[in-house]
């Protein structure tokens, strides 16, 4: 069995104590998550070093998970990533997972709710939705849904509210010649020194709404990341962000004032790929000009998803600069 359940166990003198409690006394004190151990799942918060886990399950489901941005999203709240632990062949094997990152007093960020084909429809996939509600404790949680989830994400009274729309295109980037042959003279587009994160925060929080400094300062300074900056009159009037994930590169944020600056930014972003890399690309379907640019740029729909909250919708009061979110599932937006 588990090793240091076992050591627990020897040292303990009352032998009724499940596995749960046993594994809370032989480490660091947690909030009571749900109690499968009746049914030889044990649900615990994983650390860093068994994020490896998280990002298999997800390549194997097909979702293009980059390891950087799983590794900022644990260094924002180390007990935001849950697992499903099981015993086999006498060895403990994780089979299920999901991440509930807290972002402030308020408000968490739902995503990466997966368990394994042999293993589902015994309850784990519940017992891990509840133990992210425990790890929120009362912040309104959101979550990017399928389409085909909608329907049962409301009637279980998680998640009643339905918010905007997304659409996440993926594909091998062709650029337009002519994207952005028109960005307006009057905006200046210069690579990120550094020395404007101060403005960038203010810029971000304004279209994000929820401060996100640490989350920010780690998607500018994710590997192989770009990051450009455009202004007008010295004003910040947007930013954007590429870096690399499982497969290829994600492109987000795209924040801007108009969509002419969102088109310059874009095509600054591009042109520092690769040839012929593959990139992700979440848009606001509202977004008519991102929509139509990335079907432009040969990009093909994988999915589309709905935010949904476990309480009220946030009221995202600039999401007309939001032209390619952070990603397709941290962060708000």
């Amino acid at each position: 069995m588990y090793s240091a359940l076992n050591r627990c166990s020897q040292r303990s003198t009352r032998p009724w104590l499940s596995r749960i409690t046993r594994y809370l006394l032989c480490n660091k004190p947690i909030k009571k998550l749900p109690d499968m151990t009746n049914r030889g799942v044990l649900i615990r918060p994983l650390k860093k070093s068994e994020l490896i886990n998280v990002k298999q399950l997800a390549q194997a489901e097909n979702w293009n998970v980059g390891e950087a941005e799983v590794d900022l999203m644990w260094e924002l709240d180390p007990d935001g990533f849950l697992g499903a632990e099981i015993m086999v062949d006498s060895s403990p094997r994780i089979v299920g997972c999901a991440s509930c990152v807290n972002l402030n007093d308020s408000y968490s960020c739902g995503d990466l709710f997966i368990v394994e084909k042999p293993y589902r429809r015994q309850g784990i996939g519940k017992s891990l939705k509840e133990a992210i509600f425990v790890q929120a404790g009362s912040r309104n949680v959101s979550i990017n849904s399928v389409c085909s989830d909608v329907e049962s994400n409301v009637k279980s009274g998680n998640f009643p509210t339905i918010s905007f729309s997304m659409k996440v295109f993926e594909g091998c980037l062709v650029t337009p010649a002519d994207l952005a042959l028109h960005a307006p003279t009057d905006v200046v587009i210069t690579p990120y020194t550094g020395d404007e994160f101060e403005e960038l925060y203010v810029y971000d929080t304004e279209v994000h709404v929820i401060p996100r400094r640490q989350m920010l300062q780690g998607i500018i300074g994710t590997k192989d990341a770009h990051t450009f900056v455009a202004r007008k009159e010295n004003s910040i009037v947007g930013f954007g962000v590429s870096y690399s994930i499982g497969k290829g590169y994600n492109v987000g944020p795209v924040f801007a004032d108009s969509s002419q600056i969102a088109q310059a930014l874009f095509r600054r972003l591009f042109d520092c790929l690769p040839k012929g890399s593959n990139i992700e690309l979440t848009a606001p379907e509202d977004n008519t000009f991102s929509v139509q640019m990335a079907k432009r740029c040969q990009l093909n729909l994988s999915f589309d998803m709905i935010r949904m909250y476990s309480k009220e919708a946030i009221d995202f009061k600039a999401m007309n600069k939001v032209f390619s979110l952070t990603n397709s599932g941290f962060g708000m937006v």
